[in-house]
């Protein structure tokens, strides 16, 4: 069942109270029956025996004064009958007139089995003494009834008092039971919304543990000694992820530099030559992971410092998109940058660091003998620079976690391409440092267009990740 806690509260309370509900007034009704019903029975008993010495002591007579006193109401009959069940004397109207109770009834009390039995007479329900008697020397069965209706009526309202009274009760109970359910949750619902709030870039935050010692105080403690072991892990885990990538960065400019100064040697066989460019192209790329996971590290620990300058942005695109000319032209893509000058305050290597990944990303997925465009554009707001490509697009469900770290549209796909799942989240943060955003646009099948996007004048305060409805230019071709 997947309904919240509180609905199924409520409705375990309401079938719960319903249940003892029905279970009571059932008993209410039953024993209110019996009780009344034993009164009756007592009652025409009483007279009975008073009704059958009237008759064995002066005959008819007597019968009738006696029946007259005893069931002065319409709702009382008595008869006297012989052994063949012929009415001799009675009394209560045309009723009485023919026999009450059943032969075997009869039969019985000629037996000497005096009975109380339920009767049914014109649609009245009655209830009758069967006994027997003797009068002048001769067997009767006398029997006196009165009807059940004073038994029938207080049962009756009952049941219609709990059947109307009943679904108020539970009504009102599981409004009581819906609002004390909420009240007991009320903690569980913050401390859930609070660990929502929680991200990973948040770690430092806590769950407000409530006042009262008790299981949901508990379960607080419980979370927020998770989020120190999560903390601790991550920022242990953010701490080797930026000495390794310090560490690794001068063996790598060492091989950079040695590959380039063998690459300058003039006896290299050409076969030789293929390996050292293959090899510096790694240690290229292998550059570029290490300098983004050193970004990241410091955007984690919160000092990823800019120093900002007038920079043009098509000449910041041209000097990416230079030294991927090599990579494009392995898989006979062309490399296209338009746009008119514009403008921006930023840091020129972060801003250069994040070009480069994107047009490295459009590069790694467009097909052989495609096209990768690059047009730098400006708005009344901002000025910006959109990376288009012609390969397989990303679907509409993935395209808001390409931003993630290490996030890939296709797993098998992404370790084919080389990519390490770091570029387009260094992306966002650079962007975020210089208070713009970055964004995709595009249809699965068709290509994909990334851009960045930074403020036009660098003292308005724009909020990261805010579009204010601007869209990059159309791309050409």
């Amino acid at each position: 069942m997947n309904l919240p806690i509180r609905v199924r509260l409520t409705a375990w309370y309401a079938v719960l109270l319903a249940a003892i509900l029905v279970a009571i007034g059932t008993f209410l009704v039953i024993q209110l029956e019996a009780d009344l019903q034993g009164r009756l029975d007592r009652d025409v008993r009483t007279h009975a025996s008073s009704i059958g010495e009237a008759y064995t002591a002066e005959g008819d007579a007597g019968f009738r004064e006696v029946a007259l006193a005893a069931l002065p109401g319409l709702g009382g009959s008595a008869q006297v009958l012989d052994r063949s069940g012929r009415v001799l004397v009675s009394h209560g109207g045309g009723a009485a007139a023919r026999p009450i109770v059943p032969p075997q009834a009869r039969a019985g009390a000629l037996l000497g089995d005096a009975r109380m039995v339920t009767v049914t007479v014109d649609g009245r329900h009655l209830r009758a003494s069967v006994s027997s008697l003797r009068r002048l020397g001769r067997r009767r069965v006398l029997v006196v009834a009165e009807s059940l209706q004073e038994v029938e009526a207080p049962a009756r309202r009952v049941r219609v008092l709990l059947l109307l009274a009943g679904p108020v009760a539970i009504a009102a109970a599981a409004l009581v039971g819906w609002w004390l359910a909420r009240k007991a949750l009320l903690p569980v619902a913050r401390m859930t919304k609070e660990a929502e709030a929680i991200e990973i870039d948040r770690l430092n935050e806590r769950i407000a543990v409530p006042r009262a010692a008790d299981e949901l105080g508990h379960l607080a403690v419980t979370l927020n000694a998770m989020l120190d072991r999560l903390e601790s892990g991550v920022t242990e885990k953010h701490r080797l992820v930026a000495d390794a990538s310090h560490e690794l960065r001068t063996p790598l400019a060492v091989m950079r530099a040695e590959l380039d100064v063998s690459l300058r040697g003039d006896r290299l066989p050409d076969e030789a030559h293929e390996v050292l460019e293959s090899a510096r192209e790694e240690v290229d790329s292998m550059s570029r992971i290490v300098d983004n996971l050193l970004t990241l590290a410091q955007v984690d620990e919160g000092r990823l410092a800019l120093l900002t300058t007038s920079v043009e942005l098509v000449v910041a695109a041209e000097a990416a998109e230079r030294p991927l000319r090599l990579l494009a032209a392995d898989k006979q893509i062309r490399l296209q940058v338009a746009g008119g000058p514009c403008e921006a305050q930023a840091d020129p290597q972060r801003l250069h660091q994040a070009l480069t990944n994107l047009i490295e990303n459009a590069i790694k997925f467009t097909p052989r003998g495609g096209e990768v465009r690059i047009l730098v554009w400006c708005s009344d707001r901002e000025v910006g620079v959109t990376v288009a490509d012609d390969g397989p697009g990303i679907p509409e469900e993935a395209r808001a976690h390409v931003f993630d770290r290490f996030y890939r549209v296709d797993r098998a796909r992404g370790r084919d391409a080389g990519g390490s799942g770091l570029g387009l989240a260094i992306c966002r943060e650079v962007a975020r440092a210089h208070g713009g955003r970055v964004w995709i646009e595009g249809r699965e099948g068709g290509g994909s267009a990334f851009s960045l996007a930074l403020p036009r004048d660098a003292g308005r305060d724009q909020a990261p990740g805010r579009r204010d409805g601007v869209r990059a230019p159309a791309l050409p071709g």
